[in-house]
């Protein structure tokens, strides 16, 4: 499973947390720095049990933008292949928008786009789940942005 909305996914997390047969990657804003969760959602955090080493957090600073983000990302796919899923399922918020009132993070259209396209590197069947933004003028369009990256589509512009 990977995460991409700005905000860490603390009950996916604890949902899988204890488990060897889920990897849970996730890129979102640093909650030490005050962003919610709060209290979930740092990098030491790999899993328990059976699941240790199963989950990676990777938080960003506040004003982070495409780089951090798509480097955090791209460590993420990389532990998401290492794992070998037979699939993944995308948490996909589009909330880490440069214009979205809800974070801190300056993620671009492109960067958008390009996340999708880290994703579907991995080579394997991809389902997305809408988890919104809070931008309503950019919503539509960061959305499409990232379809498209997930589906081999061209940039859109």
């Amino acid at each position: 499973m990977v995460d991409v909305d700005a905000h860490h996914g603390n009950g996916t997390q604890a949902v899988f947390y204890d488990r060897a047969d889920v990897f849970y990657g996730s890129v979102h804003v640093d909650p030490g720095a005050g962003w919610f969760p709060h209290y979930l959602g740092f990098a030491d955090e790999r899993g328990t049990g059976t699941g240790a080493g199963h989950n990676r957090n990777v938080p960003l600073a506040p004003g982070s933008g495409d780089i951090a983000w798509l480097d955090g990302l791209a460590d993420v796919c990389a532990e998401v292949a290492a794992f070998g899923p037979g699939a993944v399922i995308v948490s996909l918020g589009v909330d880490a928008a440069a214009d979205d009132p809800e974070s801190p993070l300056r993620v671009s259209h492109d960067g958008y786009w390009r996340t999708g396209a880290l994703i579907r590197e991995l080579g394997v069947p991809v389902v997305a789940v809408h988890e919104g933004g809070y931008h309503l003028a950019t919503l539509g369009g960061l959305t499409v942005a990232a379809l498209a990256g997930l589906t081999g589509a061209r940039r859109p512009q």
